[in-house]
Parts: C-alpha cells; structure tokens; sequence
C-alpha cells in the first residue's frame, strides 16, 4: 500500500512539474509571437475604445515622427477630470500600437516654479493658441481658482498645432468631462491634420442678393473657418455680373488677348437665403462652377415669409420669393415651392406675454430625418416658415436623397397666403394637417446639365473663350428650402448666438452641427461627421447615495468583502476536487497496521 502511495505522489509531482514548465514555454511563446503580430478587442457596445478607420489609416501614412506633448494631467488637475486623462493616455497608446512614429509624453509645465514663471509660462501656451483654463473648487473655507493648460502640442518635422484635450459642449447636453472623453479622438485627429500636409477646401458665402450677412452667418464661419481651420479656408464674394468671378483666370497670351481658365476658384459656395434676383450673369457664374466640379449648399426661401415681419405687426402677406432660380433648379433635378409648412406634430414654442408662451405651427422644430452621413447625431433642428422640395425630371445621372421632413401632422399652405398670430392661439383642427413627412432638405448628387444648353444668351458670344461646358463631373448639391437653419442670432450689445440657438427659451437645436456636416460631405471628409458623431454613455456614480454612509458602507463591503469570499470558495472547491483525485489522505486500514 505505501509503494502504490509513493506512487501516486511521484505521479502528482511530476504532473505538476510538467503542468509548470508548460506555462511558462505557453507564456514565452505568446510573447514571442506578440511581437510580430497585434491584436487587440473592444467588446464594448459603442465601440469606446476603437479608432476609426480614417485614423488607422493617416497612422500608417506618416513618414516621420510626431512628438505629442500633453499638459492635463498635473498635480493641479481636479480628480473629475480623471477620467480624460487616463483616456488621453490610452488613446496615444493605441496610436503607437499602429505606428511607431508616435512619440508622447505627459508634462506638468508649472512643477517647481514661481508665481512669475507660471504667469509666464501661462503667456506662452496663450499666444500659441493654448489659452490657461481656469478650475474652481469650493473648500468649506471659501473657494479657489487654479488654472490647467487644457491640451497638447503636437509637432511634426518643423511644424507646431495644438489640441485643445478639455473642452465645453456649447449645447449642454454633455459635461464637460463627458464631454471632452468623448471628442478626445477628434481632437488629436484635428491636431495631427495642422501639422501633416491636408489639402484645404475653400469655402465661398455668396453676397449681392441680399444673402445674410457675416453678423447672421458669424458662428457657421467661426466653426468652419477657426474649428476647423486645417481643413477648410472660409471667405465671402460677390459676383456682381462677373461672369468668371468664380474662376481662376490666367492670361495665356498677351498679344492675341486669350486666356486660360485653371478652374474653379472655391470648391463650395454657401447660398444662404437670398432675397433678390439673380441675373443671367450670375446664373452663369454659379452654373459654369458647377459644371466644373463645384459644390453649391442651396438655403433658399420659397417665400418673402420672415419672423421679423410679426415684431412690428400681428399679421402679413407671404408672397413667393423672385429670385429668378427656379429655371436652375428644376435643371438640377429639384423644385423649390413657394408654400409654407405648419406642423402641430413637432413645432416651436413663442413668447406672448410675460411669462406666457404659445405653439406656433410655422416654427418648425424638425425631428425626421432620413439615414445619411450628414444626419448622424442630428435630432432637432430650428427651422421658421420652411416651405417644400420636390424632385422634378428622371435624370439617371442624378442620384436624389431626402435628409429631413416635416412630421406626420402637417399642413401645407399656399402663398399668397396671410400669415397670422392668430395661428398659435386658436385650436387647430387635426384632420387638416394630413400631410406626412414633408420633404425640407435634400442632397443631390451626379452629373447635372446645364441650364444654358442651347439657350445661351446671345449677348454671351463673348464668352465662348472661357470654355463653356454642357454636363458637369461628378459633384453634390445640397437644398435646403429655409435660410434660417444656417441662421444665428446676432445682437449688437451681446453678440451672436450659436446657429441654432433659440434666444426665447434657451434650447439648443442642431443646426450648426447639420450645416457643418453637409460643408463635410460635399467636401468629401465624411470621417469628420463619423469622429464628431461618436458618442457613448458614461457611467457615473449616484452622488446622493454616495453621500448616504449606511449605503457607502454596503456598497464597500460588497466590493472587498464579495471577491475575497467568491475567492475563498473557489480554493477550497478546487483543493477538494485536488484531494479527491489524487486520493491524498491514507486509508484508514494503513493506520490500523
């Protein structure tokens, strides 16, 4: 019996020197491997921790060492804030997982220096465009205020850009924590486009008929122009009859007076609800930049109708707007109408009285949206006395995509029409507003014809040298049958509002980042819509039962105390199961002997 005992533990010891030396071959092994192959998995429901392919891609594309330099992070940053920075860190990480050409480090740039360093220092992230972020925490004693630098400096080869890491979400929706944990991708993407060689687009208004100023498109312009200054150049022109004002001309022979188009001078032009017709010349102008490539984002009026016009009197008369460009749109494959849409299913609310307000079924506040790129994210956009579009002709070159309606309780008016007050206080009657998903926005893509193919004018003879061209290459056109989306408040004692804002009740609504989507596609960078479009829920703790000792206390106890038994109980399940097996104890006879 002791021989078969002896046996048995012989059997066991070797079993478990075999088990060892498995491991540990199994561990060198994999770790070998891990060198030449990476892999790694996000199981998370929204993604949270994956990049996006357009990242991956510029990753892999760089041909030189980017040196990233993080300043949150420091002794001075609040706790809440955390959550950022162990992020910020994770994700440069998984940046040097795919290139090797990522270089960071975390800085605390005011350790160990005087008052008039920090101040110093402070001055120096300013005018490199890295302002000083104030913090202020509440002590029983009273308050202070310490200030983070909020960001990075990303440099490549002999160029600087910085990333802002801490950032304010404008609408409210998100804390700024949550806020900036979400945006940190786009954020080091915008950094990294100022330092590499990103090709710009550029970006026209159109003024000369009566389109809205640069007070009324001031915050479309600061997001385009300063936000996203690496990739778009933003400016605003007229064509004042100036057939070739949209183009780049360079002469090509002096003596015989020829010339020589380069093309279009601007990749989009921004039409933003004009008021005054367009002449045949201008026409030509905006077709010709078409024909050639040129996007166009159309915001147009069907109607002369205006919220202005109800401040000084209770009632008006809408009228359709003469703007001499339905000839153009109905060659693109569109019709603008000149009606108006009231909507009781999903409309604004307007002051009355002090303290009193009122539905008003021509303030749309639109909430249907068709699936597309551009209306990721988007859920509601401020929109007064839309009318409708409808797609005319059976282009095949054409392809033709709703992006928003009204709801499934509207109602479409007619101009002339009297457009009233009136109609936000009466009850309405449900069985006329019938009309269902009204379309308001549109993207049309393909290639167009020309409104001037076979009917050139013939006092135009003299620019025939300029390369007349019949059917355009590939390009988009977006509709839009309302200014006012684009539209921001604009106040001259308190400045402009953001696009979208509504200065009565204080709710945000979607419309900067709408228009900004559509600047995106039509300028093919849909990877920016993707990135700004990422959300995900974080999870946060209850302060109030945190606050709550009894329920602070069953809550620790359950996170020390229930790992350590499910531990414990699965030691000594596998110790009995270890006996068991290998019969450790003696039999009871081998004592009796």
């Amino acid at each position: 019996m002791k021989n078969k005992e002896l046996s048995q533990s012989k059997s066991f010891k070797k079993s478990a020197i075999i088990s060892i030396v498995a491991t540990i071959v199994i561990v060198i092994a994999a770790n070998i491997l891990s060198s030449f192959w990476f892999a790694r998995f996000d199981l998370t429901q929204d993604k949270r921790h994956s990049l996006s392919p357009s990242t991956v891609t510029l990753l892999k594309d760089l041909d030189d060492v980017v040196y990233i330099k993080v300043y949150i992070g420091g002794k001075d940053m609040p706790t809440s804030y955390q959550p950022v920075v162990t992020k910020t860190r994770e994700m440069l990480e998984e940046f040097s997982s795919y290139t090797s050409k990522i270089k960071f480090e975390f800085i605390d740039p005011t350790e160990g220096k005087t008052k008039e360093e920090i101040s110093a220092i402070y001055a120096e992230f300013a005018q490199k465009g890295l302002l000083p972020m104030p913090i202020r925490e509440e002590y029983a004693a009273g308050q202070s205020t310490k200030y983070i630098i909020p960001g990075a400096i990303v440099t490549y080869k002999n160029k600087e850009s910085v990333a802002t890491l801490i950032e304010e979400d404008y609408s409210n929706k998100f804390t700024v924590e949550d806020y900036s944990y979400m945006r940190l991708e786009y954020n080091l993407r915008m950094a990294l486009a100022g330092v590499l060689n990103t090709q710009k687009s550029s970006i026209a208004f159109i003024d000369g008929h009566g389109e809205l100023n640069m007070y009324n498109t001031a915050w479309i312009g600061s997001q385009l122009g300063v936000n996203l200054q690496y990739y778009y150049n933003v400016t605003r022109d007229s064509i004042n009859g100036r057939i070739n004002s949209l183009r780049k001309i360079a002469v090509a022979d002096t003596l015989q007076g020829t010339v020589k188009d380069l093309g279009n001078k601007y990749d989009v032009l921004i039409i933003a609800q004009p008021t005054r017709p367009y002449s045949d010349k201008d026409k030509y102008a905006i077709d010709q930049h078409i024909m050639r490539g040129g996007k166009v984002m159309w915001l147009i009026d069907g109607t002369n109708a205006a919220m202005d016009s109800l401040q000084y009197c209770p009632e008006f008369m809408a009228l359709p707007a003469q703007l001499r460009l339905t000839d153009m749109f109905f060659k693109y494959g569109v019709r603008v109408n000149s009606n108006l849409i009231q909507d009781i299913g999903s409309c604004q609310a307007l002051p009355i009285e002090q303290d009193k307000m009122m539905i008003f079924p021509y303030a749309l506040n639109i909430t249907h949206f068709e699936k597309h790129p551009i209306t990721q994210r988007i859920t509601s956009l401020r929109s007064n006395f839309a009318g409708t579009i409808d797609f005319v002709g059976k282009d095949d070159n054409l392809k033709k995509t709703v992006l928003a309606t009204s709801s499934d309780s509207s109602k479409l008016v007619p101009t002339p029409a009297i457009v009233s007050l009136k109609v936000g206080l009466a009850k309405p009657n449900s069985q006329e507003f019938s009309s269902q998903r009204l379309p308001i926005a549109a993207v049309v893509e393909g290639k167009f014809q020309s409104v001037f193919d076979g009917i050139l004018p013939i006092e135009f003879d003299t620019i025939k040298q300029f390369n007349f061209l019949r059917e355009s290459k590939e390009t988009k056109q977006i509709f839009i049958a309302d200014g006012d989306i684009i539209r921001n408040f604009f106040d001259p004692r308190v400045g402009f509002r953001p696009t979208g804002f509504d200065v009565y009740t204080g709710k945000f609504y979607d419309n900067s980042e709408f228009i900004t989507n559509c600047i995106d596609y039509l300028c093919g960078n849909t990877d920016l819509i993707e990135l700004r479009s990422k959300t995900f829920k974080i999870g946060h703790l209850n302060n109030t039962q945190i606050a709550d000792k009894t329920i602070r206390k069953k809550f620790q106890l359950i996170n020390i105390a229930l790992p350590l038994l499910v531990i414990g109980v699965i030691a000594i399940t596998l110790l009995f199961i270890r006996r068991k097996k290998y019969n450790v104890y003696p039999h009871k006879n081998h004592y009796e002997k």
